[in-house]
């Protein structure tokens, strides 16, 4: 680029900070002014040895940056692209460092160019785009034009003509805007090229041939090169000679003062080549294309051997020529199978390329929708907030309403059991005392007796009310004696069957105590509504840590009152199992009244006295 070192001598001078620069980096950057002419002219072995001299020395950074710039352009001319890529990727990391947005752009390209030749092209693709984005953000028509040039050569490669022409004809029309002639015309042989890789060589040269005059005045011999490959190959196609003899002097003109390593020097020989044959110059054809096998390798090689095959038939070296064509055409199906394998990475490459723009395309639209239900979401959230917080407080006050009910069912069972005790003592014990003291009056012996069953009653109200001591027995115990004493009255009928093989002293005081109490409600209401003589079962079992206490009465045909499964009682009794964690049921199946307490004993068992 004519413009770029005009920009890169203010960079330099900007970065100096205008003190004076020491010998060393002088001469780097007196080194870089070489490297860039030997770029330009074509000889890149001389320009890469340069620009690792240059770099030896030191230098400034952007001196180091912009000479490892021009090193990466010659690695990639010279075919080394992978040590091109290297050293393009540490001069972008340099060129990001100091912000020299110029190198940054120019090594975009650099890099674009390496992966194209690499057959990266979704790599290619992406240099392109961050180096076009940058050029447009920074306003820069020079670059933009450039890499639009670039992007239209990468797809043109790939057979993307309708993408190659579009940024073609964006470069060319930039280029006008900013009235650069070169990049013009740069981006019309681009534009040709397209047309010539879809064999639409008259359209080819339709598009350049008014332009040519255009190219003459500007005397620039890298663009007289490309243009002219264009055009030249064109006619070698046609099979015009007259116009290769009319056009080719130009092309040997401009390739004077470029290095015969170029690639635009090394296409136009071919041609020439070519050309010598259709002339029945053979011998000077011949020449030519062993100097083309021994230093290019740009044309491939089965073709290079057939053509000098072809050459060597003319001049009457039929056996020469045979062996050579054998040889074109091994190669050839070497070739084919590696066009094959080329393909099929191609389309590996082109269907992950389609992967992320499809994966991207769907980040996008989520993003969007996501987005969209930003705000919807928030006032969701605030809306489920408030009514948490309403719930929570609803369920508190629920909580509070239960504990109260719970400490008002339980109060009541209190006064219900005061009023049971209340009425035992009045209608019983008061009521017999009354009657044993008329009876002393008149008969002192059955006064006497009915005094001795008011003791008994009283003993049994008094044991009935005393909580019992788990210290020294246990709920088994306990149990048989309670059971004992209230079967001593021959009105009712109870039956106590006890685990025996359990040792029951493992069983918690609190848990005997609930338990024992249970019992004791449910017996006395066993022998409340179970008929005029009624029948009790008792029964304690153990069994892999569980405890089961079981009350089972028979229901009377015709009770003095009616045994409830939800009465104060029974709430009473469940109470009494929930603060020890048991569960109690009660039922009424089969004629019979069952009330069951279970209770699993946490992290232990009760042991076994077997």
């Amino acid at each position: 680029m004519i413009r770029i070192f005009l920009i890169l001598f203010l960079a330099l001078l900007i970065s100096c900070g205008g003190e004076k620069r020491n010998t060393g980096a002088d001469k780097a950057y007196a080194l870089l002014e070489e490297v860039w002419n030997y770029n330009s002219s074509g000889d890149k072995q001389t320009a890469l040895l340069l620009a690792d001299s240059a770099l030896a020395i030191g230098g400034a950074d952007t001196t180091r940056c912009w000479l490892m710039c021009e090193k990466a352009v010659a690695l990639q001319d010279m075919g080394r692209t992978a040590d091109a890529v290297r050293t393009g990727t540490e001069a972008l990391r340099l060129a990001d460092k100091i912000g020299d947005t110029e190198a940054i752009m120019n090594l975009h390209g650099t890099l674009g160019i390496a992966y194209r030749r690499e057959g990266k092209l979704d790599s290619a693709v992406c240099e392109y785009k961050k180096g076009l984005e940058m050029a447009v953000r920074e306003h820069n028509a020079e670059y933009e034009i450039y890499l639009n040039n670039c992007i239209s050569v990468l797809y043109s490669e790939y057979n993307h003509f309708a993408e190659a022409l579009e940024y073609a004809r964006k470069a060319e029309q930039a280029a006008v805007a900013t009235n650069d002639t070169i990049e013009r015309l740069s981006a019309r042989a681009n534009i040709g090229g397209v047309y010539l890789r879809q064999k639409q060589y008259r359209k080819a040269l339709d598009v350049m041939l008014p332009l040519w005059n255009d190219v003459i005045r500007e005397d620039y011999n890298p663009l007289t090169l490309k243009y002219l490959s264009v055009m030249l190959k064109s006619y070698a196609v046609l099979d015009d000679v007259n116009a290769l003899r009319q056009f080719m002097p130009y092309a040997e003109k401009a390739i004077r003062d470029i290095s015969s390593l170029s690639a635009g020097t090394l296409g136009i020989l071919e041609i020439k080549a070519y050309m010598l044959g259709k002339e029945g110059r053979y011998k000077d054809q011949l020449s030519l294309l062993d100097s083309l096998s021994a230093t290019s390798h740009l044309m491939p090689a089965e073709r290079l051997m057939s053509e000098k095959a072809r050459c060597l038939a003319a001049m009457g070296r039929k056996a020469e020529a045979f062996d050579l064509m054998c040889g074109a055409y091994a190669m050839l199906d070497s070739v084919k199978q590696s066009d094959i394998d080329r393909s099929l990475s191609e389309f590996s490459m082109k269907y992950k390329t389609l992967e992320k723009e499809v994966a991207l395309e769907q980040m996008k639209r989520e993003k969007a929708e996501t987005d969209k239900l930003i705000i919807g979401l928030v006032a969701m959230v605030m809306l489920l907030v408030a009514m948490v917080c309403i719930l929570l407080y609803r369920r508190k006050m629920s909580a509070q309403k239960a504990e109260l009910q719970e400490r008002r069912t339980y109060i009541q069972g209190l006064e219900n059991e005061r009023e049971r005790i209340a009425r035992e003592l009045h209608d019983g014990v008061c009521n017999d005392i009354f009657a044993a003291t008329m009876l002393l009056s008149t008969d002192s012996k059955r006064g006497v007796e009915l005094l001795g069953n008011i003791l008994k009653d009283a003993r049994h109200l008094s044991h009935a009310l005393m909580p019992p001591r788990f210290v020294d027995v246990t709920l088994v115990d306990a149990v048989r004696s309670y059971v004992a004493m209230v079967a001593s009255d021959d009105r009712c009928s109870i039956e106590l069957s006890a685990d025996e093989a359990c040792d029951w002293r493992a069983l918690p005081q609190q848990v005997a105590y609930e338990a024992y109490r249970i019992i004791q409600e449910a017996v006395g209401n066993a022998v409340r509504y179970g008929g005029d003589v009624p029948s009790v079962k008792v029964s304690l079992a153990c069994d892999c840590g569980v405890v089961t206490v079981s009350v089972v009465n028979r229901i009377a045909d015709a009770p003095s009152g009616k045994q409830s499964l939800t009465g104060i009682g029974v709430e009473t009794m469940r109470k009494r199992a929930h603060t020890i964690g048991a569960e109690l049921t009660t039922s009424a199946e089969h004629g019979e009244y069952v009330v069951r307490m279970t209770f699993k004993m946490r992290g232990r068992t009760i042991p076994s006295l077997i």
